[in-house]
Protein backbone atom coordinates (compact mmCIF):
# COMPACT_ATOMS: atom_id res chain seq x y z
CA UNK A 1 0.00 0.00 0.00
CA UNK A 2 1.16 3.53 -1.09
CA UNK A 3 0.80 6.16 1.66
CA UNK A 4 -1.95 7.94 0.28
CA UNK A 5 -4.00 4.75 1.23
CA UNK A 6 -2.78 4.00 4.12
CA UNK A 7 -4.03 7.88 5.34
CA UNK A 8 -7.36 7.17 3.82
CA UNK A 9 -7.41 3.48 5.84
CA UNK A 10 -6.63 5.85 9.13
CA UNK A 11 -9.28 8.60 8.27
CA UNK A 12 -11.75 6.15 7.29
CA UNK A 13 -11.25 4.04 10.82
CA UNK A 14 -10.96 7.33 12.58
CA UNK A 15 -14.13 8.53 11.05
CA UNK A 16 -16.25 4.73 11.74
CA UNK A 17 -14.55 5.19 15.61
CA UNK A 18 -15.93 9.18 15.89
CA UNK A 19 -19.45 7.90 14.61
CA UNK A 20 -19.62 4.83 17.05
CA UNK A 21 -18.82 6.98 20.39
CA UNK A 22 -21.58 9.79 18.78
CA UNK A 23 -23.86 7.17 18.44
CA UNK A 24 -23.09 5.67 21.84
CA UNK A 25 -23.31 9.10 23.67
CA UNK A 26 -26.71 9.91 25.32
CA UNK A 27 -28.28 13.40 25.60
CA UNK A 28 -28.13 15.71 28.73
CA UNK A 29 -30.86 15.76 30.76
CA UNK A 30 -33.74 17.95 29.61
CA UNK A 31 -37.18 18.90 30.22
CA UNK A 32 -40.03 19.02 27.82
CA UNK A 33 -43.14 21.31 27.69
CA UNK A 34 -45.96 20.66 25.76
CA UNK A 35 -50.01 20.85 25.05
CA UNK A 36 -49.42 16.78 23.96
CA UNK A 37 -49.24 13.52 25.56
CA UNK A 38 -49.02 10.47 24.06
CA UNK A 39 -49.66 8.15 27.08
CA UNK A 40 -49.26 4.62 24.75
CA UNK A 41 -45.62 5.99 23.83
CA UNK A 42 -44.93 8.06 27.29
CA UNK A 43 -43.65 11.24 25.25
CA UNK A 44 -44.74 14.84 25.44
CA UNK A 45 -44.12 16.73 22.09
CA UNK A 46 -42.46 20.01 22.99
CA UNK A 47 -44.48 22.93 21.38
CA UNK A 48 -42.46 25.64 23.07
CA UNK A 49 -42.20 27.78 26.45
CA UNK A 50 -45.08 29.71 26.62
CA UNK A 51 -48.58 28.19 27.44
CA UNK A 52 -51.91 30.18 28.00
CA UNK A 53 -53.50 29.80 31.62
CA UNK A 54 -55.94 27.69 29.96
CA UNK A 55 -54.19 25.07 27.99
CA UNK A 56 -53.43 21.77 28.70
CA UNK A 57 -49.38 21.26 30.15
CA UNK A 58 -47.80 18.40 30.32
CA UNK A 59 -43.91 18.74 31.74
CA UNK A 60 -41.23 15.74 31.20
CA UNK A 61 -38.22 15.02 32.42
CA UNK A 62 -35.62 13.44 30.10
CA UNK A 63 -32.77 11.93 31.61
CA UNK A 64 -31.01 10.68 28.42
CA UNK A 65 -30.37 7.46 30.21
CA UNK A 66 -31.51 4.91 33.20
CA UNK A 67 -32.31 6.99 35.91
CA UNK A 68 -29.06 6.00 38.26
CA UNK A 69 -30.49 7.61 41.66
CA UNK A 70 -33.49 6.76 43.77
CA UNK A 71 -35.14 10.00 44.52
CA UNK A 72 -36.45 12.94 42.12
CA UNK A 73 -37.64 16.31 43.06
CA UNK A 74 -40.31 18.53 41.14
CA UNK A 75 -39.99 21.89 42.00
CA UNK A 76 -41.94 24.86 40.38
CA UNK A 77 -40.92 28.27 41.04
CA UNK A 78 -42.20 31.91 40.32
CA UNK A 79 -39.84 33.43 38.11
CA UNK A 80 -37.44 33.37 35.44
CA UNK A 81 -34.19 30.78 35.91
CA UNK A 82 -31.88 34.43 36.45
CA UNK A 83 -34.51 35.67 38.92
CA UNK A 84 -36.05 32.67 40.56
CA UNK A 85 -38.90 33.99 43.14
CA UNK A 86 -40.96 32.41 45.81
CA UNK A 87 -40.98 28.18 45.63
CA UNK A 88 -44.79 27.29 44.73
CA UNK A 89 -44.59 23.33 45.14
CA UNK A 90 -42.46 20.88 45.36
CA UNK A 91 -42.58 17.08 45.25
CA UNK A 92 -40.56 13.81 45.75
CA UNK A 93 -41.05 10.76 43.83
CA UNK A 94 -39.50 7.42 44.01
CA UNK A 95 -37.96 6.30 41.01
CA UNK A 96 -36.01 3.13 39.14
CA UNK A 97 -32.99 2.33 37.15
CA UNK A 98 -35.36 1.56 34.43
CA UNK A 99 -36.87 4.53 34.12
CA UNK A 100 -35.40 7.32 31.53
CA UNK A 101 -37.88 10.15 31.86
CA UNK A 102 -40.79 11.01 34.69
CA UNK A 103 -43.58 13.03 33.16
CA UNK A 104 -46.18 15.32 34.97
CA UNK A 105 -49.51 14.29 34.14
CA UNK A 106 -52.28 15.78 36.05
CA UNK A 107 -55.89 14.80 36.60
CA UNK A 108 -58.27 17.65 36.79
CA UNK A 109 -60.75 17.97 39.15
CA UNK A 110 -63.61 18.39 36.24
CA UNK A 111 -62.28 15.73 34.12
CA UNK A 112 -59.32 15.54 31.67
CA UNK A 113 -56.22 17.14 31.82
CA UNK A 114 -54.72 19.43 33.96
CA UNK A 115 -54.05 22.48 32.12
CA UNK A 116 -50.83 25.62 33.11
CA UNK A 117 -53.11 27.16 36.26
CA UNK A 118 -53.39 23.74 37.58
CA UNK A 119 -50.02 22.05 37.08
CA UNK A 120 -48.07 25.11 37.79
CA UNK A 121 -50.47 26.54 40.76
CA UNK A 122 -50.85 29.50 39.85
CA UNK A 123 -53.42 32.66 39.42
CA UNK A 124 -51.93 34.90 37.52
CA UNK A 125 -49.96 34.92 33.86
CA UNK A 126 -46.20 35.53 34.07
CA UNK A 127 -42.99 33.12 34.00
CA UNK A 128 -42.53 30.21 35.89
CA UNK A 129 -39.49 27.55 35.88
CA UNK A 130 -39.57 23.82 36.62
CA UNK A 131 -36.68 22.27 38.45
CA UNK A 132 -36.00 18.85 38.20
CA UNK A 133 -32.93 17.83 40.64
CA UNK A 134 -31.57 14.50 42.50
CA UNK A 135 -29.51 13.88 45.76
CA UNK A 136 -29.19 17.24 46.02
CA UNK A 137 -27.97 18.68 43.27
CA UNK A 138 -30.83 19.97 39.71
CA UNK A 139 -30.36 18.07 37.21
CA UNK A 140 -32.40 20.30 34.71
CA UNK A 141 -34.36 23.33 34.67
CA UNK A 142 -36.96 24.91 32.50
CA UNK A 143 -38.52 28.49 32.32
CA UNK A 144 -42.07 28.91 30.61
CA UNK A 145 -44.21 32.16 30.39
CA UNK A 146 -47.71 31.82 31.27
CA UNK A 147 -49.91 33.85 29.24
CA UNK A 148 -53.38 35.22 29.53
CA UNK A 149 -56.47 32.85 28.79
CA UNK A 150 -56.91 31.48 24.82
CA UNK A 151 -60.88 31.39 24.12
CA UNK A 152 -62.09 28.00 23.31
CA UNK A 153 -63.45 27.38 20.03
CA UNK A 154 -66.63 26.06 21.47
CA UNK A 155 -67.51 29.61 22.50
Amino acid sequence: MNSTNNKTLVMGLALAAGMLITGCSTEDPHIVCGREWNAAHQVVADTGAEFAMNDQLFVQFRYGKNFDFPKLVTTVYRGTLSNRGEKIWDREVAVTEKMGAYTLVGRAHRGGYMDARELARVHEPGPVVFEFSANGKVLAAKEINLTHNRLQKDQ
